[in-house]
């Protein structure tokens, strides 16, 4: 039997060497006959350490190169990156400009932001940097995270150690994108047009152009808007009949939870109109009986109406519709004690004070409305005549071309002359001043500007140009602000000066949606404006279109809706 035997010179290092005997090369001690019982040799078999994993091959080279430092650097870094009391932004030390992400160095004390990071990386050979946010750890010459066993165990042990035994949650900024995952996401994600947030037009269903105006205003109106969304009036347990507030409803859930494009006809809401029977009310808040009749009667068919007049017995109406339902403790009348959402989003007050020439005693009343209406004619005034004494001259109420909103603001907050005023203190009639004044401040203010003017002779359209403003100061046309202005002035009256004076804050006021006429006064069409989300969007019925600021500037305005800025 020949025997063979494999040297171990032949095998790399580290191999495992396996030799074969034959019987006469067997160690003494052994039997190598047919019979004798065969004995295995206890070959102690060499030790083969366990091998150790790496994050990648550029993190394991580092850690035979200087695995102390290496553990000491990250440990620092990942005990700043995990720090609840810290910001999670860091300043870089190229640019000094805070992100949402940057990266320390696991091997020298800099923080950069991911250009710069990488431009660090590439010059000083600096391949590892620890992410601000959450402690892991990037490999730029892999240009990826990696995930190394002894790295974790270190992390892990510092989010105990600042944390105790409960592990700590995913922060939010763990999965917060940056901007270039948003811009890939905006250019690979295909959205819906309008993605169910109000951007719908509302059909034509026959001179419905005056209701859809202001039904828009409204749907855009983010105090309404947020009512009838959390269920501030729910139709499921609503038992009013021809109920104008379940329609209202019925509008919103359309616009707000269906994803669709196509304009939206408003059938139940005009059937209700048709078929309320608020004139049974004996009080009626914004609208006389004899106009409410008026407009209920011509309601019912397909003549065009006008907006200001339906926006009013709209809000009259779903102000009684709220006064209708159980439990509920407002009055018919607009007072302050009424909690339905038109009064808490639209009810001012207007402050008339009469000065009596003679004794100055002044007599004031508080009258409730729901939006102001401004006259576009300047006031007739008599002076006389400089040339003839004797004779008077009358100047005709005329238009100017241009105005702005401030001087028709300005005209309705003046002072008017009284011809015959009765004094209750002198007991006569004498000569007296009046002046309005806004005493409360709706949250939305919505401002009529008096285009249509009817006479003996007619009815005509103002074609005036009124330039209205993005953001409304109407602190100089307060009570207060008036008040303010006649200390200044030192013409307080003894009684006035006795009363101690708040701080005047400003009131300022964001445009929120526009409501055009379009035409003449018979045969016209309304558009309107409305912003969402920062964007301007012309509504003209079912077509919904971009538009500009000054596309919006320059529109013919009939009707503006501002926001308070700050309800504080």
């Amino acid at each position: 039997m020949s025997s063979t035997t494999t040297t171990a010179s032949s095998l790399p290092s580290g191999s495992l060497v396996l030799k074969k005997f034959s019987s006469s090369t067997m160690p003494s001690g052994t039997t190598g006959g047919p019979n004798a019982s065969p004995k295995v040799a206890k070959t102690k078999l060499p030790y083969i350490p366990t091998p150790t994993y790496y994050g990648c091959e550029h993190i394991g080279m580092m850690f035979q190169k200087s695995g102390p430092g290496c553990r000491s650097f990250y440990t620092g870094a990942a005990r700043v990156a995990l720090d609840p009391e810290r910001l999670p932004a860091q300043k870089c030390n190229g640019c000094s400009y805070t992100l949402t992400r940057t990266y320390m160095c696991m091997q020298c004390p800099m923080t950069h932001c991911p250009k710069h990071a990488l431009e660090h990386s590439s010059v000083a050979k600096h391949k590892f940097g620890v992410d601000s946010r959450n402690g892991h750890v990037y490999c730029f010459a892999c240009s990826d995270y990696i995930y190394d066993p002894t790295l974790e165990e270190i992390r892990i042990e510092q989010e105990v150690s600042l944390y105790g035994r409960r592990r700590k949650k995913r922060r939010l900024d763990d999965a917060k994108p940056s901007s270039d995952d948003l811009e890939y996401i905006d250019k690979h994600s295909s959205y819906a047009p309008c993605r169910a947030t109000g951007l719908r037009g509302f059909l034509n269903m026959g001179s419905t152009c005056f209701m859809s105006v202001i039904l828009q205003s409204l749907v855009h109106n983010p105090l309404l808007r947020n009512f009838y969304l959390s269920d501030g009036h729910k139709r499921s347990d609503c038992t009013v009949q021809h109920c104008m507030s379940c329609a209202m409803d019925e509008v919103f859930s359309e616009f707000f939870t269906q994803d669709k494009v196509e304009g939206f006809g408003p059938v139940n809401l005009l059937t209700t109109s048709w078929k309320c029977e608020q004139v049974r009310h004996s009080h009626c808040p914004l609208l006389s009986n004899a106009n409410l009749i008026t407009l209920l009667q011509t309601l019912a068919g397909y003549q065009q109406q006008d907006a200001h007049e339906y926006l009013q017995f709209l809000l009259n109406q779903l102000h009684l519709n709220h006064i209708s339902t159980p439990h509920s403790t407002s009055s018919p009348s607009p007072t302050d004690d009424c909690t339905c959402i038109i009064h808490r989003g639209f009810y001012g007050k207007l402050q008339s004070d009469v000065t009596c020439s003679s004794c100055h005693n002044i007599y004031t009343k508080d009258d409730p409305v729901m939006d102001l209406s401004l006259d576009l004619r300047m006031k007739a005034r008599v002076k006389s005549n400089p040339n003839n004494p004797t004779t008077l001259t009358v100047s005709v109420s005329t238009a100017p071309a241009v105005q702005t909103l401030q001087e028709c603001l300005s005209r309705f907050t003046s002072v008017e002359n009284v011809a015959e005023y009765f004094c209750s203190n002198c007991g006569g009639s004498r000569e007296a001043t009046k002046q309005l004044t806004v005493k409360r401040l709706p949250p939305v203010l919505c401002i009529q500007l008096k285009r249509f003017e009817h006479s003996a002779s007619g009815s005509a359209k103002i074609n005036t140009v009124i330039r209205f403003p993005m953001q409304l100061d109407m602190t100089p046309f307060t009570t207060r602000g008036k008040r303010k202005r006649t200390a200044a002035a030192g013409g307080n009256t003894p009684q006035q000066q006795q009363q101690p004076e708040r701080p005047c804050k400003p009131f300022i006021y964001d445009l929120l949606s526009v409501v055009v006429h379009k035409g003449e006064i018979n045969s016209g069409h309304y558009i309107s404006y409305a912003r969402q989300n920062g964007q301007w969007f012309q509504f003209d019925d079912s077509v919904v279109t971009l538009a500009t600021e000054k596309q919006v500037l320059a529109a013919q305005a009939y009707l503006l809706f501002y926001m308070i800025r700050t309800l504080a």
